[in-house]
């Protein structure tokens, strides 16, 4: 009889100036969900440990907190820096990476252990699809993913050598490199498999377009200061148009609805989005698409 293993999920919140309730994510529905489908849940707070908002993280059993300050004006190769941080105090066997506003569905929660517990040996990481929500009850999919990987000495999070990547995803460890004062782990891809398996994705879904327009000028510039190019704009008008226009885009050639059913949606989620408002990007881009 094969030995259980141990499922850590990974994920970080917060900043102190602009923390997670104020960003309007679904935190907390989160965690639950971590909690529910993984043995430890490891979170990198870059905000303040005794925080109104976050201070709830000390009550639950399964949480363990990774306090690292997380700038307002950020480097993008901060987000491999909370990861590799977060990893290190993982002890799972394996390590699902998720967003604070991304979910795995209750229903796949025996199926995504038994396929971890079914990887050969030879595979260090396994993808999954990514279905991300747009606005007027559609998402579209985007994957594989690989956001589960063993937790191994010779795997950290960071740049793919010769690839493009946002260095948020598991390589297998060569070098490091100097940028902004930390030793950005280097290497080469991981042997993968497919899951089949879908991660649903709530990015911005619930926001209103004030956050979503602060919140993407502060993405847009730490993209900036590490990959010296805009990923929408130059100014903060010009990478909210360019947002919307990419939206407009996937919305458009989504085949994908999700109004059929409620319950389709994870049940952590299901009441906000119940109760989703005409303010909120998900409800109709707020009239501007």
């Amino acid at each position: 009889m094969a030995k259980k293993i141990k499922i850590s999920v990974l994920t970080t919140i917060g900043n102190e100036k602009f923390p997670p309730n104020e960003r309007q994510d679904k935190w907390v529905e989160a965690v639950s969900c971590y909690c529910d489908l993984a043995d430890e849940v490891v979170v990198v707070n870059g905000g303040k440990r005794n925080s109104r908002e976050t201070g709830i993280l000390q009550t639950i059993d399964k949480v363990k907190q990774v306090m690292l300050p997380w700038p307002y004006e950020w480097n993008w190769v901060h987000a491999p820096k909370a990861l590799n941080a977060g990893l290190e105090q993982c002890t799972g066997d394996w390590v699902i990476r998720l967003d604070i506003d991304q979910f795995i569905h209750e229903k796949d929660f025996k199926a995504v252990r038994q396929k971890l517990e079914d990887c050969p040996r030879d595979v260090d990481a396994l993808t999954f699809q990514k279905m991300s929500m747009t606005y007027g009850g559609k998402y579209y999919q985007k994957g594989p993913v690989p956001i589960a990987f063993r937790n191994k000495s010779y795997i950290a999070i960071g740049e793919q050598i010769g690839k493009r990547t946002d260095l948020c995803f598991p390589i297998r460890f060569v070098k490091h490199k100097k940028v902004d004062g930390y030793e950005l782990p280097c290497g080469t891809g991981l042997a993968q498999s497919k899951t089949g398996i879908s991660y649903w994705n709530y990015d911005r879904f619930f926001k209103t377009k004030e956050v979503v327009k602060k919140e993407l000028w502060r993405f847009s510039k730490a993209y900036h200061r590490y990959f010296k190019s805009w990923i929408f704009g130059e100014t903060e008008e010009e990478a909210f148009q360019g947002f919307l226009n990419m939206m407009r885009g996937r919305h458009d050639r989504s085949p994908y609805d999700y109004t059929s059913n409620m319950h389709d949606h994870p049940k952590y989620i299901v009441e906000a989005v119940r109760g989703l408002k005409k303010e909120m990007f998900g409800h109709s881009a707020w009239g501007m698409l």
